[in-house]
């Protein structure tokens, strides 16, 4: 979709349009990439050392950087972004199984978004004036939440809490979540492209999105599914006695992620006929698709191998999307908060009332009889909590219309547009990823106690400088893991206290989840599925621990994604 919009030239764009922020210096490359790299880890660690987001220190990196840019960063800053989305893309692919979801875990994982997505639009075409295309693109950028900062915290709540559904049901809600913003803003980019050349009647418009969709999931669940395939057998493709692969987990990730970028670029290039310039597929979709196929297809000890080179790509990737979205942040961006705090606030209380109704729909949808209204209260408090964190895809998607030129059609207006998307992206990170992250820390705990079996007793809250991997916990791709089944992953581990040797063995039960992928929770989970309001049997009938598929249930060590975003 992206690929059949003008692209801004980058000399010739204004300094509020993001594309320069200074003209850049000169001096060796290498220099540059090092402040980033080393300047911008340190503070990242620094942030979480205090509980602060790892997000914010690199976004201050990044603004510092903009004042001595070096100028072949500034130039392909771009596409440095670019490739930091794709990594985004790839990451929400694989948390989704598409052939495990159920009407319960799509209610509450996607009914509250799209609520506080429209409460944005809808506020913005009330106050400035603009059309439901330029609104829905600002709420969904605006909407997600902070997949990154939410996934850590609940893998910490629900070693802390181990007969607590409600960790379980944000482990399942939060990348849904992500996987809808993300297709949602391809589409809107799509009918945003093909409205703005004008070629194309309303008819033929709504028929060009319906082919472009079929095309790209199928296209890109085949590539998936076939390396999927292909990566779980190669013990068994040979030339002339010999093995074609090797079967190490460095080779299975190159490949999917030269899969990932051949999707992506394919989508650029490949017409669908309707119109010139319209493509076939949508390059976002196709990489999430990718992704997505390739998860259910691979084998649960392949896609844990990937999922933690992944890993480590995504400590360098998040380095590159957050401080050179901090490069593009200048000091008036804090003179727009009075204009973006109408939307925050219209989107908070949007997403308070979809959980208020999602909430008794999902139970309903498990068949349960009995509702605790007080109790329930406090469930949907919690779960509004962890909707507060953004950061990751606020991040990924802010900077987008700039980049790839939206409503350009309006003329001025659509600049100013372009750029009061970007200003709102912005803010949303420094508020929410604090604010919201500093919310959920202390207030989370309680409302968890509050809502617990008053028969079960938590274990004590998990020493981040000191844990190592916690069998409790629920595996992440942006998650530093070890395992035994990947004797070279611990030489990867970027673990904080350099604890890096230390593993975790899986139990019998839980190989049998991990290997052979059975969707019935464990015998030693069925306490928490007698809570009050059933939340328990409600994710299991939505697809297990994960909700989405069990088969991915590993051993996540320390270093989460949420100290890189």
């Amino acid at each position: 979709a992206f690929g059949s919009r003008e692209k801004l030239p980058h000399p010739s764009v204004s300094r509020s349009e993001g594309a320069m922020v200074n003209s850049g210096k000169n001096y060796p490359i290498e220099l540059g990439w090092a402040f980033l790299l080393v300047v911008g880890y340190l503070v990242r660690v620094a942030f979480v050392s205090i509980r602060l987001p790892g997000a914010i220190g690199i976004l201050l990196v990044g603004f510092a950087f903009s004042h001595f840019m070096q100028e072949d960063i500034l130039e392909n800053r771009n596409d440095l972004q670019r490739f930091a989305f794709l990594l985004v893309l790839l990451n929400a692919g694989f948390e989704v199984s598409i052939r495990r979801l159920r009407p319960a875990i799509l209610l509450i994982s996607l009914f509250p978004g799209v609520v506080e997505m429209a409460g944005i639009a809808g506020l913005a075409m009330l106050t400035h004036d603009v059309g439901i295309r330029e609104g829905l693109v600002l709420g969904c950028v605006l909407f997600p939440l902070g997949e990154g900062l939410v996934i850590p915290k609940m893998n910490e709540f629900k070693a802390a809490y181990p007969d607590h559904a409600l960790p379980r049901v944000t482990l399942t809600w939060a990348p849904l979540e992500a996987t809808l913003a993300l297709s949602l803003f391809s589409f809107l980019s799509s009918v945003s492209s093909s409205l703005t050349e004008g070629q194309l009647s309303p008819v033929l418009l709504v028929a060009e999105v319906v082919v472009r969709f079929v095309a790209t999931v199928a296209a890109g669940g085949f590539v998936g599914a076939g390396a999927g395939w292909v990566l779980s057998h190669t013990s068994k493709i040979t030339f002339r006695k010999k093995r074609i692969f090797t079967g190490s987990a460095v080779e299975a990730f190159l490949l999917v992620l030269g899969l990932g970028f051949g999707g992506f670029g394919l989508a650029k290039v490949v017409p669908n006929g309707f119109a010139p310039g319209s493509m076939l597929f949508d390059s976002d979709l196709f990489v999430i698709a990718v992704g997505s196929s390739f998860s259910d297809v691979a084998d649960p000890i392949v896609l844990h191998n990937v999922e933690g080179f992944l890993a480590g790509i995504w400590v360098f990737g998040s380095i590159i999307l957050f401080s050179m979205l901090g490069s593009r942040t200048e000091v008036q961006v804090f003179e727009h908060f009075p204009q973006i705090l109408p939307f925050m606030l219209v989107g908070v209380a949007c997403r308070f009332l979809g959980l208020c109704v999602a909430v008794p729909l999902a139970q309903r949808f498990g068949k349960h009889s009995h509702f605790a209204p007080k109790k329930m209260l406090l469930e949907i408090l919690f779960l509004f909590l962890c909707s507060l964190p953004r950061a990751t895809l606020q991040g990924a998607l802010g900077a987008q219309p700039v980049q790839e030129n939206f409503f350009s059609h309006l003329g001025e207006q659509g600049k100013a547009w372009r750029q009061f998307i970007g200003q709102g992206a912005r803010l949303y990170i420094i508020t929410f990823s604090i604010l919201g992250s500093l919310l959920l820390e202390f207030l989370g705990p309680k409302l968890l106690l509050a809502t617990a079996d008053k028969t079960r007793r938590a274990m004590p809250p998990i020493d981040e400088e000191h844990a190592s991997c916690a069998p409790s916990q629920i595996g992440s791709p942006f998650l530093m893991e070890e395992t035994p089944v990947s004797p070279t992953a611990g030489d990867r581990s970027l673990l904080s206290n350099g604890a890096a040797a230390a593993t975790s063995p899986l139990s019998a039960e839980e190989v049998s989840m991990t290997v052979a992928g059975e969707e019935d929770a464990p015998a030693g989970d069925t306490e928490w599925e007698k809570q009050e309001n059933n939340w328990g049997t409600f994710l299991a009938e939505s697809g297990g621990e994960r909700g989405l598929d069990s088969a991915h249930a590993v051993e996540p060590c320390n270093l989460h994604r949420a100290e890189t975003m």
